[in-house]
């Protein structure tokens, strides 16, 4: 993480109640956009979409820690070492950012995508912000 801080990729900022909220009504609005380009075989959409769920869903709690990313990378590893290495969550919500960077990736850039794929991940991203939405204490 630190070495992201050095390099201008993660930053220190102070951030409101608001701002971690709003950030997670974000990815609960692409969960559910997901879960509806799924049911129109829309796979690739689906699997991007359930991606960004994750994503921001991750980012607002980088926001509670105090932080702001600049990339996709700086936002897993700030992520890992503030939430999952210190066991404030599952490693299995972890793991659903990691696979879900993978498949966006590979989705968007390489047109390879699949319905299980997407089906797997927004299985578990909806996992995911369960947690994450408990962690935050958000009902």
């Amino acid at each position: 993480m630190e070495r992201f801080i050095n390099r201008g990729k993660l930053k220190k900022i102070t951030v409101s109640n608001e701002m971690v909220l709003k950030e997670f009504r974000i990815g609960e609005k692409d969960l559910k956009s997901a879960k509806e380009t799924f049911e129109m075989k829309n796979y690739k959409w689906a699997t991007i979409q359930a991606y960004y769920a994750i994503y921001h869903s991750a980012r607002s709690l980088l926001f509670k820690a105090g932080y702001r990313e600049e990339s996709h990378i700086a936002l897993r590893i700030a992520f890992k070492e503030l939430y999952i290495d210190t066991r404030l969550l599952e490693e299995n919500v972890y793991r659903t950012l990691q696979r879900g960077m993978e498949l966006r990736e590979l989705a968007d850039y390489k047109e390879n995508f699949s319905e299980n794929g997407a089906d797997q991940l927004i299985i578990n991203v909806d996992k995911a912000l369960i947690k994450i939405q408990k962690y935050l204490s958000l009902q």
